[in-house]
């Protein structure tokens, strides 16, 4: 019944506003200055599967042409620029030092996903099977946004629940580690942007104007106090839709997230300007949490009392970006650099151990043993080239924007007993190497026709391991209506996002705008 009001409600909502804003556009509550603004987005996300679920895959019974996402997407959006309320202050307080500028940013976020009601009666069956759980997990209704920003001359804070992106790469991310992504709800098939979550956050920066040959010189710094705001990655629940794959073993699992305590805080500062009046340069540290979580084996009393535990250890990135134009080719260029320090890692003798049997069993390797979680540094980088392009026979009236990145990893003191922990179809416990020197490559190719209005996209990713990745997407953009049609395929091995690889679906994504 609960969840049959929620969707009701949810429903009238999207109709009131589709009703409301058909005829008013972005609405002002004072139409005359336009201080005050409420924009927002109905959207609709419907994705059939293309393959039949395969592995560890769950549940396993999905089949071609199943229903496998139906994400229903409400968000409010308000903005008030405070200037008459600073101009009173100034009349009260006549201080030029109280001229703050002063604005405030809301955005409430509704969510119902309703494939675990009207899907396939796999999905059903999870949900009767683990019904508190998918019902916490289907639907949301939060203040996904709300924060302040306050500026006087080169000072400028903002203060509240927001999102920090300090990197500047596509599809995957490097240095952008500050803020957790929800992967639960389409993985890498969805765009960064829509799925990284916002954090109670206090972030301020200076500007220094031109300090001798770096103009914009800027110092900026970010704080989310532990005691407030701790939230990492979530886990997809079993047998949801883009859970990663686990074998089905007798071991329990518990995910062990962070405490509400102020020495699990995250932070970060960084420095940043423009060198020669075309070179962005940036240095920073920060401490985070990495979405992927670490994992071990844990035993209690009895070695027949054991689980696996997952936890969320902290994580500190010192890197740098540099970004230019390059006249004679007329190519952008964007570099990350950034070493991370103690990244947990996977090798099954330490994460997993068993003790040998005094005589052997054959099935029985051992006995389950307390496990720990190594940690090794990283050295991560990213390459990036965007261009525009002309080809007049596709299109000779627009160019073509083409964005090639390579991302690189290399493991200090490299083991190679270190693992992808993965476990391989149909051996649950065979896993593939991890190795000292990966790397991935992606590329993205998009351009418009009917001025704006069709908008073709191309992105492929490939793991040097030999995985591919291709969403291909159009989408039509019709007044404030958007329709979006998009592929999505994975082949290869299962390493990285290619456990997802009989996952192949196909989106059709509905949204209406008003602002």
């Amino acid at each position: 019944m609960g969840s049959r009001r929620w969707v009701l409600s949810t429903f009238c909502c999207a109709i009131f506003l589709l009703v409301f804003v058909q005829t008013t556009g972005a609405f002002y509550v004072d139409p005359k200055k336009k201080t005050l603004e409420v924009i927002g987005k109905v959207q609709s996300r419907v994705s059939i599967r293309l393959q039949d679920s395969d592995g560890f895959t769950q549940p396993i019974d999905i089949k071609v042409g199943d229903l496998v996402q139906w994400r229903n997407l409400a968000m409010i959006e308000i903005n008030h620029d405070l200037k008459r309320l600073t101009r009173e202050l100034d009349i009260l307080y006549p201080l030029k030092a109280l001229k703050i500028k002063a604005k405030y940013h809301l955005v409430g976020r509704f969510m119902y996903e309703a494939v675990y009601d009207v899907g396939p009666q796999p999905f059903q069956d999870v949900r009767d099977q683990d019904k508190e759980n998918i019902d916490n997990f289907k639907q949301a209704y939060d203040l996904w946004e709300a924060y302040v920003d306050l500026s006087r001359g080169p000072v400028f804070f903002r203060i509240g629940r927001q999102s920090l992106a300090w990197g500047e790469t596509d599809v995957f991310r490097l240095l952008d580690g500050i803020n957790p992504l929800d992967n639960t709800f389409g993985g890498v098939f969805e765009d960064l942007d829509d799925r990284r979550i916002p954090l109670w956050m206090l972030r301020g920066s200076y500007n220094f104007g031109r300090v001798g040959p770096v103009s914009a010189l800027t110092v900026e710094g970010f704080w989310v106090p532990g005691n407030l705001d701790v939230r990492v990655a979530p886990m997809s629940p079993v047998g949801s839709a883009y859970s990663a794959p686990q074998p089905q073993t007798p071991i329990p699992t518990f995910v062990l997230t962070p405490g509400k305590k102020m020495s699990n805080s995250r932070w970060g500062v960084r420095v940043m300007g423009l060198l020669a009046d075309n070179f962005n340069v940036s240095i920073g540290h920060y401490q985070s949490y990495l979405d992927i979580p670490a994992l071990r084996l844990a035993v209690g009393e009895s070695p027949l009392d054991a689980w696996t535990e997952i936890s969320f250890p902290q994580v500190q990135v010192t890197g740098a970006s540099l970004s230019f134009w390059e006249k004679r080719t007329d190519v952008i260029v964007r570099t990350e650099v950034a070493w991370f320090w103690d990244e947990p890692v996977f090798i099954p003798e330490i994460n997993t151990p068993l003790v040998p049997l005094p005589i052997s069993i054959p099935g029985i390797p051992g006995l389950p043993a307390n496990g720990e979680i190594p940690k090794k540094d990283m050295l991560k980088w990213v390459i990036g080239l965007d261009k525009n392009i002309w080809f007049r026979p596709l299109n000779p009236k627009r160019t073509f924007f083409m964005s090639l990145q390579y991302f690189g990893t290399w493991v200090q003191d490299y083991d190679d007993r270190m693992r992808v922990p993965l476990a391989l179809y149909p051996e649950a416990t065979n896993f593939t190497a991890a190795k000292e020197l990966e790397g991935i490559f992606t590329f993205l190719m998009n351009t418009d026709y009917y001025g704006g209005d069709i908008v073709p996209q191309m992105v492929v990713a490939y793991d040097a391991r030999g995985v591919w990745m291709f969403q291909p997407s159009v989408n039509y953009i019709f007044g404030p209506f958007r329709f979006m049609i998009q592929y999505s395929g994975i082949v290869g091995n299962m390493a990285g996002f290619g456990a997802f690889r009989d996952r192949d679906q196909i989106t059709f994504i509905f949204s209406y705008l008003f602002n």
